[in-house]
């Protein structure tokens, strides 16, 4: 009664959701620079690719992507609206403080950018006024929601308010609001002079005017002025019944309406105005949120008004139905002290009696639950709603779910549940990513220990064509003709450089010479013989004339051969380096060998994470059922104690009774 109440935080936080949803859509489809040149789709591949992964809700592949093509060198022809894409995706995926820094760091270099004109090396960026004031606005209901009041104030107050009014109407009223929460809990952020002027801006119909009145109506029961919360709080029970909400917001008007005439019912109830209270409990709706609520707080001015029948018949109702949380487990009770009240006192003692029974089996389960309770079983309690086999998650990452097991909705309505269940939902992602990972690091090794045998075969193969090759006696020759063709330079020898036609030539000389020596010298060889000298010396003189050009087309001819020597050898010792070791190979299997040893760091650390995450989940819920079993024991013993009385009472007058018969 003296704070806002757990509803209003979830409606809030539920129409964030929608809200900043819808914000993170306008920015992604926003135009990159300016009016003039901003295109019409995207013209970066790579940002159409992550536009796709986060509208398909995809926000960790759409994260990485951006990762990859900031190391890249970025993106191209976006401006800076790629990284406003990824400060959404960082809310989207949970990770609140990055977003926050990434905002405030993006706008702040957006303002220094734009006042500093004269620098032209700074690189231009252009965010038009509305997307910078909607920044501005998500980055402070960022640090509201995480309780950092002060960087709240400062990033609200830099929202243009003309602009964000033309631009963003639907947003407007929620940063009135948020403004107005500001001052209300601290003089820091303003006064009642500021609250009561945005009061004033945002009327008497709305959503957000409303809350504004129910927290206004809170803040004076705060301060101990009741007379003025019932005031305010008839006022906006009589402006919201006048008010005709549109089709998505009937649900969420009619929870803050029942809510607002439950408060005050209340504030009659403490100053014992129980048919002003009955009045409006009765027109509460017997399938609203708060219906159990007031029911019972129906049977409480009833039995205040003496009308102890609908009292009973109102508490009647309220134990048909499941009484899985821990202020409904006072309902058995109530039905005994209404009985009591009655002048019923054996249906009291029974009633009470039975109010034991069920706080001890109550107990029992409780203790057998806290005993039993694993992080599957909890699991087992909670109804994830899903896409395919994915959890689905609102704007902040939380997975969106529903308690199967109903004593768990005040649990699940935490901050810090529904928190440590989106990293622990997170962290099973990254488990799973972690998993695949190992797995592709599996096949790669498996890779490479193919391609090790696969190269072993083709280094067996390439030794046997080496050594048929016989390049030993390659390399013998090649130095032997070297060294001939030296020695014949050095000699001057002549002959050792004829052409093929006058080694012939030479040939059939000395065949006619040896031919010449067998015949007898006479008159009819001497001409032969004058012939031969003739021609044995033009050949002499021939071989001496070609000398030059023969030696030229020699040394000519090894010089080639010493080059295609010099290539051979090269060839040769490089393929026995690629025989004796590959330096590519042996490179990838360094290169996995650190990624695997990443890989396990990282599933420790994963791991590390679980088990903290666990043990948040176990002790939330742990410390709920203490709770119950704390009211359970009270309620018990309260009720042992009546049954006693009870007891002894009718023992007490049925001794009297006989007394006066005997």
């Amino acid at each position: 009664m003296t704070r806002p109440v757990a509803l209003i935080a979830r409606v809030f936080h539920s129409g964030l959701a929608v809200r900043l949803a819808a914000a993170a859509a306008f920015m992604l489809g926003a135009p990159a620079l300016t009016a003039d040149d901003a295109p019409e789709r995207a013209g970066d591949p790579v940002y159409g690719w992550v536009l796709y992964n986060y509208y398909q809700g995809d926000a960790f592949d759409a994260l990485t992507l951006l990762d990859v093509a900031r190391e890249r060198g970025g993106i191209v022809g976006h401006g800076a609206y790629p990284e406003l894409v990824e400060g959404g995706l960082m809310l989207s995926y949970g990770m609140t403080r990055e977003a926050s820094d990434l905002f405030t760091r993006l706008l702040e270099e957006t303002n220094t950018a734009e006042n500093d004109e004269t620098d032209s090396k700074k690189p231009r960026v252009s965010l038009t006024p509305d997307v910078r004031s909607q920044a501005w606005f998500y980055l402070g209901k960022v640090f509201y929601l995480e309780g950092e009041q002060g960087p709240a104030f400062e990033s609200l107050q830099r929202v243009d308010a003309d602009v964000f009014e033309e631009s963003d109407s639907g947003l407007y009223p929620e940063w009135l609001y948020l403004r107005a929460r500001l001052a209300m809990k601290s003089d820091a952020f303003g006064d009642n002079a500021l609250v009561e002027s945005l009061r004033q801006q945002l009327g008497k119909s709305g959503l957000w005017a409303h809350y504004l009145g129910y927290n206004l109506a809170m803040g004076e029961i705060a301060a101990g002025d009741v007379t003025g919360a019932q005031q305010s709080l008839n006022t906006l029970i009589a402006d919201m019944e006048d008010e005709d909400p549109k089709e998505d917001l009937v649900a969420e008007h009619r929870a803050l309406l029942d809510k607002s005439r439950l408060s005050l019912a209340r504030l009659y109830l403490r100053d014992s105005r129980f048919d002003d209270a009955l009045a409006l409990l009765g027109a509460m709706p017997l399938d609203g949120v708060f219906s159990d609520r007031a029911l019972f707080d129906y049977a409480v001015a009833a039995a205040g008004q003496g009308r102890m029948q609908r009292a009973l018949d109102a508490l009647d109702a309220l134990s048909q139905r499941t009484l899985f949380l821990a202020w409904r487990e006072q309902v058995p009770y109530a039905r005994g002290y209404v009985l009591e009240q009655m002048n019923q006192p054996r249906r009291a003692l029974n009633a009470f009696t039975q109010a034991a029974e069920h706080y001890e089996n109550r107990g029992e389960e409780l203790i057998i639950a806290r005993r039993a309770l694993t992080e599957e079983n909890l699991m087992a309690r909670l109804s994830f709603l899903r896409d395919s086999d994915d959890i689905i998650t609102d704007a902040y990452g939380r997975p969106r779910v529903t308690p199967a097991d109903f004593g768990l909705s005040e649990v699940l309505a935490t901050e810090a549940f529904q928190q440590a269940l989106g990293e622990l939902n997170e962290l099973y992602r990254m488990q799973a990513l972690l998993a695949q990972r190992e797995e592709q690091l599996s096949t790669f090794e498996a890779m490479l220990e193919t391609r090790k045998i696969q190269r072993e075969r083709r280094s067996r193969e390439a030794r046997y064509e080496l050594e048929r090759q016989q390049a030993d006696d390659w390399v013998d020759a090649q130095n032997s003709f070297r060294t001939d063709i030296e020695s014949a330079l050095a000699r001057e020898d002549a002959e050792f450089f004829m052409t093929t036609e006058q080694e012939d030539l030479k040939a059939r000389l000395t065949k006619v010479a040896a031919t010449l020596a067998q015949l007898p010298v006479d008159q009819n060889t001497a001409r032969q013989r004058a012939s031969y000298e003739r021609m044995q010396a033009y050949f002499d003189w021939t071989v001496a004339n070609d000398y030059g050009v023969n030696r030229w087309e020699a040394q000519k001819q090894l010089r080639e051969l010493n080059r295609e020597m010099e290539q051979f050898r090269n060839q040769r010792a490089a393929i026995e380096a690629l025989i004796s070791g590959d330096a590519e190979h042996d490179e990838l299997a360094r290169r996995l060998i650190r990624k695997a040893t990443e890989l396990q760091e990282l599933k420790a650390q994963v791991q590390g994470a679980l088990q903290q995450a666990r043990g948040i989940l176990m002790s939330r819920l742990d410390e709920a059922l203490e709770q119950q079993s704390s009211e359970l024991r009270r309620y018990l013993v309260a009720s042992r104690h009546a049954q006693a009385r009870l007891a002894d009472h009718l023992f007490r007058e049925g001794q009297s009774a006989e007394a006066a018969n005997d």
